[in-house]
């Protein structure tokens, strides 16, 4: 995401530099960068707010790859369980969202710093080839979300004298 940021700021500021020198370029490009810059401050004004950039990655994951299983633990502190949807597709994407509610009154004044994340959240999670869906197991326990999925039994591939033609 940093690299996102920092290439839409690059962009912005080559393309502010551009219309600066209006000698290099004449009306029709001066419009089509015009009309850019603006899709780009517009972009970054709504969709990179700071708020959605400082909870890029929530919830924050640990990934372990045993022998047998990959056990996957969520930090899902302050969101009941009743507020979690956790699923596996046909194409092995774990996928978890939910939300996390306030419980503090909103206050006139405005926040010094604000750290913590209240929302919806989402992650997608693309999972190995080799899981066994039918051998999944989750518990939530103090805000630890562990999601433990069992690993198939690896195919053993038999030798064959493959005809020359």
């Amino acid at each position: 995401m940093k690299k996102l940021l920092l290439s839409l700021t690059t962009a912005s500021l080559l393309t502010s530099g551009l219309f600066a020198s209006s000698s290099l370029m004449d009306s029709d490009y001066e419009a089509e960068f015009k009309q850019m810059q603006n899709y780009l401050d517009s972009m970054v004004s709504t969709h990179l707010t700071r708020a959605k950039i400082a909870n890029l990655g929530y919830p924050r994951v640990n990934v372990q790859n045993t022998k047998e299983h990959y056990i996957y633990e969520f930090d899902l502190a302050g969101v009941p369980k009743e507020n979690i949807t956790l699923s596996i597709d046909e194409n092995n994407m774990l996928s978890l969202s939910g939300k996390k509610e306030s419980k503090l009154e909103e206050k006139k004044d405005k926040y010094v710093k604000q750290e913590i994340f209240y929302g919806t959240f989402s992650r997608v999670i693309q999972l190995p080839d080799d899981i066994d869906q039918e051998k999944v197991e989750t518990k939530y326990d103090n805000g630890i979300l562990r999601v433990t999925i069992g690993k198939k039994a690896p195919k053993k591939v038999k030798s064959k004298i493959l005809e020359i033609k």
